[in-house]
């Protein structure tokens, strides 16, 4: 063997050890993780470390008991209709959707009015929250969409949707149900824009490649019927799932629905067909799971020694007669902190209702919250960033969190307080 030939393995074996090293490393983090949450759960943690640590009491109110993302996300079989679906579609559209019909619609090569309104819209019968949506976004991304509109969808597909904007309307009131239904595109189109612009070389170099391979996949057959058949079972699956339902019905739901698709894979996909499909689920799996799951818990464990009182106080109205920052401070407070904060599906509408119902929480906050709520969160942007890299996750962040700033700030200054309609009586 030669020289170059044993350093090269040599090479690929030190590669190969550091990759071990980091998933070993991962999966040891995830089980202390996951083992500390469940003894904190049982309650046994505080008898265990009492003697050597002190852990702190939990308070009589805390922020835990409006979103507990132990029972919501993790301890629960909730979550198995809403992630399994999004997991079976993300790997869908990398195993079955020709690069020609993404660059087509999505590619950096389409024309943007195109493009952008795809990305945009898709968000209508997207039911998923801003973790379940980063299979689909990878897929996108990686068969050739371009900066923007993969961006574009990443905010609008969790962040708006059929069912949320008729569950606003319905807990809330229609005034917000519309501005949200209304903000959402536009700083989903605007995001994709900035995001466009500020990675303009690889937008350029991504748009290059689309019109090659374009021209030189001019003769490729488009996806077939069977291939969108599935794509729609499957999104019907994953929004019946989002619905909160006993099992009952659920069951008779899937009874329903499964089996059609079933029937489907095994009419016209094959074997080779069905491996390549879960090789592509799988490897999601391993890029999403690893991070969602460790960040749900420290969520989750934070929130449950936070004390409402100390949300109360930041997000509240700001008195008569006080500075412009201090007016402004309960909106941005509430964007952050719906930008780190993982809410489940819909759950960011019942959090919102219950501050303004206690006259805590005005409007502009409450918009803003509901902006990014559903649509950013903290294990959302470190899934991403192991996607595309921290720069653009960090920077589509920073553009949502500023624009949902400016649309909170407008809805408040304009409509004023929140008027339950309980309180009116009705």
């Amino acid at each position: 063997m030669s020289e170059g030939s044993t350093a090269e393995a040599k090479g690929a074996m030190a590669a190969l050890k550091r990759v071990s090293g980091r998933t070993w490393g991962i999966v040891g983090l995830f089980g202390v993780l996951l083992l500390g949450a469940l003894l904190y759960w049982l309650g046994w943690l505080q008898p265990l470390l009492g003697k050597y640590f002190r852990i702190p009491d939990r308070p009589e109110a805390a922020l835990s008991g409006v979103v507990d993302v132990f029972t919501c996300c993790i301890f629960t079989w909730e979550v198995v209709p809403i992630v399994v679906p999004a997991f079976l579609l993300g790997g869908a559209v990398a195993a079955f959707v020709p690069s020609s019909v993404i660059l087509r619609y999505l590619g950096a090569g389409a024309k943007p009015v195109t493009s952008y309104s795809v990305a945009a819209v898709s968000g209508c019968v997207l039911s998923m929250c801003s973790c379940n949506i980063v299979p689909l976004f990878v897929s996108v991304y990686r068969r050739g969409a371009g900066i923007g509109p993969a961006f574009t969808l990443l905010y609008a597909g969790p962040a708006i949707n059929i069912v949320a904007v008729f569950f606003t309307i319905s807990v809330v009131d229609i005034t917000t149900g519309v501005w949200r239904a209304v903000a959402v595109p536009i700083i989903a189109v605007l995001t994709g824009i900035l995001m466009t612009l500020l990675f303009w070389r690889e937008a350029k170099a991504r748009a290059e490649e689309a019109r090659s391979g374009s021209m030189a996949g001019s003769s490729q057959a488009v996806a077939g019927w069977h291939i969108w058949a599935l794509f729609i079972g499957l999104l019907v699956i994953a929004t019946f799932g989002a619905w909160e339902k006993d099992w009952t019905v659920r069951g008779i739901g899937y009874a329903i629905l499964v089996p059609p698709l079933l029937v489907l894979l095994w009419k016209k996909f094959t074997w080779e067909d069905i491996r390549e499909w879960g090789v592509e689920c799988w490897g999601l799996v391993k890029l999403v799971i690893p991070i969602l799951i460790p960040m749900l818990l420290v969520i989750g464990a934070i929130a449950s020694f936070i004390d409402i009182k100390i949300v109360n106080a930041w997000i509240g109205a700001a008195p008569s007669g006080a500075s412009w920052f201090r007016e402004m401070r309960p909106v941005l407070v509430a964007t952050l902190f719906g930008s780190l904060m993982y809410f489940p599906i819909l759950s960011e509408v019942a959090f919102v209702k219950a501050f303004l119902k206690d006259g805590t929480m005005t409007l502009g906050p409450a918009l803003g919250l509901l902006l990014t709520g559903a649509g950013l969160s903290l294990p959302g942007l470190f899934i991403v960033s192991r996607a595309v890299g921290a720069k653009k996750a960090i920077a589509y962040q920073l553009i949502v969190i500023c624009l949902a700033v400016l649309f909170a700030w407008l809805y408040g200054s304009e409509v004023g307080r929140y008027i339950c309609a309980c309180m009116l009586g009705r």
